[in-house]
């Protein structure tokens, strides 16, 4: 009697091992359909939105080479004419912000040291300053141009501008572009009575100055190379359109 009752459980176990197998295949072969379903939806919507990106591009591509055939309508005639204003506008520019070299008529400062002097780096702001306040519109000290953030400073030994050194003990000229009516009758003279303040004010240790104007003056470029002509930092402020 046990040993038939230990059969008919045995019996119902296999058969519940079956069942539970065949559910669980029935189950997995279930999410099998759905997921190959889910992965087939996200294909075709996938499609769909590379279609539509192609569209855009293709639009969008449309319009620059229609821009580009308005630029090369525009390189003749009226447009040629507009393109080169905007090209002398840009080198006007430059120029002004020292990044081309300039000639004109000007003056040329000297100064010189006596064995065993310094030259001092007050002396050669003075004149700057006098030379900007006289309307300058270009200056170079040592043909270094001088641009809104040239410094111009003593360092034991010597001095730097644009972040060059020069020493102290070594002769310094000055060179600046003025107006030309300007020169005989005002520049020269007013220049004079500094150099004399100066050498009231610092007796032997005052370098000899010599100034002279010319008929033309070549002023270098600021290089590139320079500390003053780093501009990374620099982002510009935008304005809206109804600003």
């Amino acid at each position: 009697m046990d040993k038939k009752k230990w059969m008919q459980r045995g019996g119902l176990l296999f058969i519940c091992i079956l069942l539970g197998i065949a559910l669980a295949l029935l189950m997995k072969g279930q999410n099998t359909a759905s997921l190959s379903e889910k992965n087939v939806q996200d294909l075709q919507k996938n499609i769909i939105d590379y279609q539509r990106r192609n569209e855009e591009l293709s639009d969008r591509n449309v319009q620059l080479q229609e821009y580009i055939r308005e630029l090369e309508e525009d390189l003749t005639g009226e447009g040629n004419e507009i393109l080169s204003r905007l090209i002398d506008e840009r080198e006007n520019y430059a120029i002004f912000a020292g990044l081309r070299s300039a000639v004109n008529s000007g003056v040329v400062i000297t100064l010189n040291t006596v064995p065993g002097q310094k030259m001092k780096d007050s002396v050669i702001r003075e004149f700057v300053n006098e030379l900007s306040t006289l309307g300058a519109q270009a200056i170079s000290i040592n043909d270094e141009r001088k641009v809104a953030t040239t410094e111009i400073r003593a360092r034991q030994d010597s001095i730097l501008i644009n972040g060059i050194a020069f020493d102290r003990e070594h002769n310094f000229e000055i060179k600046a572009i003025l107006r030309p009516d300007d020169l005989e009758q005002y520049v020269l003279p007013y220049l004079e009575s500094v150099s004399n303040s100066i050498t009231e004010q610092l007796g032997d240790d005052a370098p000899s100055i010599r100034i002279e104007a010319l008929a033309k003056v070549e002023i270098p470029a600021l290089r590139e190379d320079r500390i003053a002509y780093q501009f990374d930092l620099l982002k510009p402020i935008l304005q809206s359109p109804s600003q």
